[in-house]
């Protein structure tokens, strides 16, 4: 039985910068690659769109802004001959947050999940709000998300009468959001059964100077998702990676300067477990493989 696994993530946290270089590295065979791609159902403009913006520094389109955009990519090993598959489900990050928020998931996602025998989740390594207090979070909030007009009891910074605006669900942190996404998979309507889980660090390239690994940073980043990808081992045979898979912020005109001067897939950045350092299917084989 060929193993096959499904992509999720919250906004913003680079499935489809992923998936763009993911396709431009099996398409093109510019560098070694252990996977090869072994035939693909989806969008083919959608793939070759991105992986263009991709090769130019541009914007990508996210998936929020496109329709038809579920992607299934079927892969071969050519070490070990094993085959797999991995499906990028037609489902914006903004999904994911409804989920948390709202309490309520599509039924097709539920099907998917449950029939994939392995998850990639990405999480974007700029989780600066993650670490600050409740104090310093609500400091830093701008007026209008801290106060409604109107009350008696406070007032706002321009002197003006005003009442604390309710605490919402949509001001949950990104790691508790992660832990909530990762506990609705052990919970009904999903199927309770053990998965393997490669947890992608993306934006690599901005904490690359702390010289720490990707599980050292999710530990000191991300200490509740840490800890409970450690105490649900019946549930989670985890990795963490480190992916950059840009290789420099967009906003880093002189970085994407230097690195515009290398192969489109020399800049793409592994890190994790002594895998290849620009090999971007590292993740995909350890899911494929056997290897728990």
């Amino acid at each position: 039985m060929n193993p096959s696994f499904v992509i999720m993530g919250l906004p913003a946290s680079g499935k489809t910068t992923f998936l763009a270089a993911l396709w431009h590295l099996v398409e093109s065979e510019e560098t070694d690659c252990r996977l090869t791609i072994d035939g693909y159902r989806g969008n083919y403009r959608y793939l070759n769109s991105i992986a263009d913006a991709w090769r130019e520094f541009g914007k990508l389109s996210r998936t929020s802004q496109t329709g038809d955009t579920e992607v299934e990519i079927n892969l071969h090993d050519q070490i070990t001959g094993a085959r797999g598959t991995a499906l990028f489900p037609d489902l914006a990050g903004e999904v994911f947050d409804l989920q948390v928020e709202e309490r309520r998931c599509k039924s097709d996602f539920v099907m998917q999940a449950d029939a994939e025998d392995g998850i990639l989740f990405f999480v974007n390594s700029n989780v600066k709000e993650d670490t600050l207090s409740i104090t310093e979070y609500n400091n830093r909030l701008p007026p209008e998300f801290r106060y409604e007009t109107g009350g008696a009891d406070y007032l706002d910074l321009d002197g003006q009468s005003a009442t604390p605006i309710e605490w919402e669900p949509k001001f949950l942190p990104a790691q508790v959001r992660v832990v909530q996404l990762l506990s609705d998979l052990i919970r009904s309507p999903f199927t309770l059964r053990a998965r393997k889980l490669a947890v992608m660090i993306s934006a690599w390239d901005l904490v690359r100077d702390q010289h720490i690994t990707p599980d050292q940073w999710l530990a000191k980043n991300m200490p509740l998702a840490h800890q409970f990808l450690r105490t649900n081992g019946q549930s989670f045979v985890y990795r963490v990676y480190g992916v950059s898979a840009q290789g420099v912020s967009l906003d880093d005109s002189r970085g994407v300067e230097e690195i515009g001067k290398l192969p489109a897939s020399r800049r793409v950045e592994i890190v994790g477990h002594g895998d290849a350092e620009h090999d971007l299917t590292a993740p995909l084989v350890w899911l494929m493989s056997a290897e728990e």
